[in-house]
């Protein structure tokens, strides 16, 4: 069955056939090396068309042939793929407490990788200033030239228009002022003179999974992020989906207990109070300042400033009960919460990522899919596959370069025709 040619972010006019080269150019992108054949399968065109597309992109030097595999039984299809040396991406993940920044090359490989600390309480002018810095020195590391890079993608971890590239809000405390309205993308294109992209951080880490983790050969997943703050992105039929107004994924302001804590959101028990990777931590401060005994107060020794995921989670696997319990709690709010989503969207795999699992992998086995199974549908539990996503930190940063992918190998294209 013919396979629809991924999309992408692109800049041509809305309802203008794309050319053909162009379309088999994004699907040698999107693939795990296809060979000619592959592309004839997948698309339905007849070998000798794909033969005749893939020899004219060769010939414009955006394609190239990996060696071939000899075998017994004969030589293997060659493999192809977008010319590693076409180009380079930049991808910059804001957090909360980290930015991280990948420099890729086309095919998403990683050429070169930094993290700094964000600095959020220091406010917007000054955390943007050390951000921009940082991707001049990574750019200067990498011996990567000013014009080789084809495009930025910005990850940020607030609230996000995609359309417009603007920063609506960010939900942080002492932060609701610093980043309201904040045309993000239009700073960075500014600084940089590249076309730029900006979107969620967690829908950047969906994408890195669709692309290189483990939902590159699915076409349908959730992924759950957890750390700061809490969200989900969803991809249907191999599509990013996000909602009417582009804000779908906001599994952490679900309600799990009325009469919980307030939310910066303004609602009281969203799961982001009770089991984002700062509700954790400021459970075992307040457990701490009230006097419970833990092997968490000697592992930071004795400043509680110190205390992080990391931490606590070498606590628990130590017995340390309190360690245990909070991690546990988190767990059991998380797992409420996705009973919801199983029953309703019935996923075949959920994808975790984000600092509490990277930390924290075995709360996949207990006690989340022991709730899940307990307030799901059976089938529907028993459907759902739950993994820890391998990417690592770096993830929505890899996502967030991948993003501009698109509209980079169109101007390739566009600049190969005009030679």
């Amino acid at each position: 069955m013919p396979t629809k040619v991924p999309q992408s972010n692109s800049s041509r006019a809305a309802g203008k056939p794309e050319p053909r080269e162009l379309a088999i150019l994004r699907l040698i992108h999107s693939g795990s090396h296809y060979s000619r054949l592959d592309l004839a399968r997948r698309t339905g065109l007849s070998p000798a068309s794909i033969t005749a597309i893939v020899r004219s992109l060769i010939a414009r030097n955006l394609v190239t042939e990996n060696e071939g595999v000899s075998s017994l039984v004969g030589r293997k299809p060659i493999p192809l793929e977008i010319r590693a040396d076409a180009g380079y991406l930049i991808g910059v993940d804001i957090g909360s407490f980290y930015t991280r920044i990948v420099i890729t090359d086309i095919n998403g490989r990683i050429a070169h990788k930094h993290q700094i600390e964000t600095g959020i309480p220091e406010g917007r002018v000054r955390v943007l200033r050390r951000v921009f810095e940082c991707v001049h020195q990574a750019i200067r590391e990498a011996a990567v030239t000013r014009d080789s890079v084809l495009g930025m993608g910005i990850a940020h971890s607030g609230v996000i228009d995609t359309e417009t590239g603007v920063v609506l809000s960010f939900p942080r405390p002492g932060q609701m002022s610093e980043w309201k309205n904040v045309p993000l993308r239009a700073l960075f294109e500014q600084e940089f003179r590249v076309p730029c992209l900006l979107e969620d951080s967690v829908r950047t880490g969906a994408i890195a999974e669709r692309c290189f983790g483990l939902g590159a050969d699915q076409d349908d997943f959730l992924y759950i992020e957890v750390g700061v703050g809490i969200g989900a992105a969803f991809f249907f039929d191999g599509k990013l989906y996000r909602g009417a107004g582009g804000k779908a994924g906001e599994f952490g302001h679900i309600t799990v207990d009325e009469n919980g804590p307030l939310c910066s959101c303004g609602n009281n028990g969203c799961l982001e109070t009770l089991a984002s990777c700062a509700a954790i931590i400021d459970a075992v401060r307040v457990a701490l300042d009230r006097g419970v005994d833990s092997k968490i107060r000697d592992l930071a020794g004795a400043n509680l400033e110190k205390i992080g995921i990391e931490l606590i989670n070498q606590a628990a696997a130590e017995n340390d009960s309190l360690a245990f319990r909070v991690l546990q709690d988190a767990a059991s709010s998380i797992a409420i919460g996705l009973a919801d989503l199983v029953n309703l969207l019935n996923p075949r795999l959920i994808i975790f990522g984000g600092a509490l699992f990277r930390a924290a992998p075995q709360l996949l086995s207990d006690p989340l899919k022991r709730i899940i199974k307990q307030r799901s549908l059976e089938k529907s539990a028993l459907d759902a596959e739950l993994k820890v996503s391998p990417l690592g930190a770096e993830a929505g940063a890899l996502g967030a370069s991948r993003m501009i992918a698109g509209r980079a190998l169109e101007d390739l294209y566009d600049h190969a025709l005009e030679r």
